[in-house]
């Protein structure tokens, strides 16, 4: 049986579009899961993975990707992908929460400077979290474009 995180990763690799052995070397899995299960509930982010598992199992990336667009789970799956490219979850619509309910921990903010910092945002860009790594002595004279392999 698949684990809770497995499933995690498994779904926000297909919303990501990052492998999951680069999401789990982010080391922010348990981190990013805790905080659904603190702001959604538990019972909600066991539905959403399992709409996520049976998605990918009947249509592949492409269920996955449909969820992005649906009226109920659409903005929780958006909230993911935030979540892991930029380390920050962002406060559900108002009309999601005057369906499903608000919590007191579903406010826009950053998960911690940890998520910040291994946000795949970086990744993607080829570029350093500011003020977070350092880059090297006159890395600033090196552009761009020599820097990503």
């Amino acid at each position: 049986m698949t684990s809770r995180r497995e499933q995690f990763v498994d779904a926000s690799a297909e919303l990501t579009g990052f492998p999951r052995v680069q999401l789990f070397g982010t080391g922010m899995s348990d981190k990013y899961l805790q905080a659904l299960d603190e702001i959604l509930s538990v019972e909600v982010v066991d539905e959403f993975l399992a709409l996520c598992t049976r998605a990918a199992d009947t249509s592949g990336n492409a269920g996955v990707s449909g969820i992005v667009q649906h009226a109920s789970w659409g903005p929780i799956a958006r909230n993911i992908i935030i979540l892991w490219y930029c380390g920050t979850w962002t406060a559900l619509p108002d009309a999601w929460r005057a369906v499903h309910g608000t919590a007191p921990t579903d406010l826009d903010h950053v998960v911690s400077a940890e998520a910040y910092q291994m946000g795949l945002q970086w990744v993607a860009a080829g570029a350093h979290p500011a003020g977070a790594r350092q880059q090297g002595f006159g890395a600033w004279a090196i552009s761009p474009a020599e820097t990503v392999s």
